[in-house]
Order: structure tokens, then C-alpha cells, then sequence
């Protein structure tokens, strides 16, 4: 496979693919001496050259298995970052205005102290 630069994602590994601890040492040498290469073959922005960019094409297309380092690799970023990260929210509601914290007191709404007896 050709290399055309070091390839870098900051939006998806601001800290570089070594420290993302996603990647192992390899997988993350690869994406950056051939992530260029196989992005734009994902793309269709460049052409398979030689054998193994051919091969590299069909497994990351789904029409054979990946048995290559750099397909495997290839699909391992394309899972990471193509995928939402799963985010959770705490929902906080309004209680009405007779709930049991308010006025859904037994009281008759006479606040007097004259039932108690002493």
C-alpha cells in the first residue's frame, strides 16, 4: 500500500491514535502512515494501484472477509468513528401543584392550632 502522508483525524483522536486507546501500537502506525491512502480508496477519490489496495477495497466493501492488516485496521477506525457515542441526559420535571410534597395535604385548609390538645 503507497503512503501519502501522515494521516491525523483531530475531530475523532484530538490526542493522536497512539494515546486514543482504541488503536494498539501497530493498528495506530498504520492509520497514520497509510490513512491517507485507504480513506481516499473508501472514498473513491483515488484508484487501486496494485494487489493489495485491490484487496483492500474488497474487504472494507463487505465482498470478502478482512483478512488483511490494513482492512481490519481500516474498518476498526471506520466502527469508531462512525458510530454516535452513546450520551445520557437526566430529565428533570416539574411535580404539579398538588403533589405530595404540596397541597395535597387531610387539612381543611384551616391552618389554626385549636385541634390540638395540649
Amino acid at each position: 500500500m503507497r503512503s501519502e502522508g501522515k494521516f491525523y483525524d483531530d475531530k475523532n483522536f484530538p490526542r493522536g491514535f497512539n494515546r486514543s486507546g482504541v488503536f494498539t501500537i501497530s493498528e495506530a502506525s498504520v492509520l497514520e502512515n497509510y490513512g491517507r491512502t485507504m480513506r481516499a480508496l473508501h472514498e473513491g477519490a483515488a484508484q487501486p494501484i496494485d494487489e493489495s489496495e485491490t484487496q483492500f477495497l474488497a474487504e472494507i466493501l463487505g465482498q470478502q472477509a478482512a483478512v488483511s492488516e490494513f482492512g481490519k485496521c481500516w474498518l476498526k477506525y471506520l466502527n469508531h468513528t462512525n458510530h454516535k457515542a452513546r450520551s445520557y441526559t437526566l430529565c428533570v420535571s416539574q411535580r404539579s401543584s398538588n403533589s405530595a410534597y404540596g397541597d395535597d395535604d387531610d387539612t381543611d385548609g384551616d391552618s389554626s392550632d385549636s385541634d390540638l390538645d395540649y
